[in-house]
């Protein structure tokens, strides 16, 4: 699994800073969470192929997470004839993107499967992976995501193999698949060789917020997790009556939510590059493992043991 940031900016692409988007890659199936204006340029710039985008997670009906996706569903039309394309979003949401194609009328060499999401939070049961979306605190309805990995078996315990005669090889391989086997006329199981199950990897995106449980609870335990700091203490009061965060804040909320790392983006317009190092900073004061994503910049989420 890993997490490629796509840009980290707010309101609206700037040169040398394009819209907070990220792709999550897993298991061989990719999802885009938002797509403001121009996401599929540094999508390109990355050389990021497009055959494996599996689903578009959409936060909420603002302009700079939604108007890149036009763009973005006739780049994966000139990829040829590819898999159905989920839009999971608030019905509004979807309402913007069914109108929009609609409209332009662009050619299209796959399907569009709507799924509307519920304004009070829900989970989707995914292949291998379980996607959590909750209702965040901003201006309008907007929606945070959490995607869990299914939790994997324990681990392989060589001495209960070898208590139970079992050698090394394909029977040994077939329990740890989850298979039972037979050893001399007797049904061996997998759990009479194998450790508690594992939790899987934990992702999750969070922006366009103020603080609020239900963001805390979609970063609590997460391994990875990309979250808004939009402004710095300076305009701490400017962030609260916009219902942003601030970089502290996403500090504060990384901290009580025990995230392994997090990646700052949804940043400012006013904050120039040079002043990107103080967000993080007063990010950092609160929490130790916060940093600025890094656009284009690869984010391995490691298996937890």
């Amino acid at each position: 699994m890993e997490l490629i940031v796509l840009g980290i900016g707010g309101m609206m692409p700037m040169p040398g800073r394009f819209l907070a988007s990220a792709v999550l890659r897993h298991e061989g199936r990719t999802t885009l969470f938002d797509c403001g204006e121009g996401t599929q340029i540094p999508l390109k710039a990355g050389g990021l192929g497009v055959a494996h985008f599996d689903r578009f997670a959409l936060t909420h009906l603002h302009a700079d997470h939604l108007t890149g996706v036009p763009g973005m569903l006739m780049l994966l039309a000139q990829a040829g004839s590819r898999r159905p394309l989920e839009i999971l979003g608030l019905p509004e949401v979807c309402r913007y993107v069914k109108t929009t194609r609609d409209l332009l009328g662009f050619h299209m060499t796959y399907d569009l499967l709507f799924r509307e999401l519920e304004a009070g939070g829900g989970e989707i049961e995914g292949d291998g992976f379980t996607l959590v979306y909750r209702p965040l605190n901003h201006r309008i309805r907007t929606l945070g995501f959490r995607y869990e990995e299914a939790p994997r078996p324990g681990k392989f315990l060589v001495e209960r193999a070898e208590a139970h005669g079992i050698p090394p090889g394909p029977g040994r391989t077939a329990l740890q698949e989850g298979r039972s086997i037979e050893v001399d006329g007797n049904t061996i199981s997998p759990e009479a060789v194998l450790g508690p199950p594992r939790r899987g990897r934990r992702f999750a995106y969070v922006v366009d917020t103020s603080p609020c449980d239900e963001a805390l609870e979609l970063l609590k335990g997460c391994d990875l997790a990309v979250i808004e700091g939009m402004f710095s203490d300076l305009h701490a009061d400017e962030a609260a009556a916009k219902m942003h965060l601030t970089a502290r804040q996403a500090g504060v909320l990384a901290r009580q939510a025990g995230v392994e790392r997090t990646l700052l983006t949804h940043v400012s317009t006013r904050y120039e590059e040079s002043s990107l190092g103080r967000l993080e900073e007063e990010a950092r004061e609160e929490c130790e493992s916060v940093e600025m994503a890094r656009p284009l910049f690869r984010y391995p989420i490691p298996l937890p043991d």
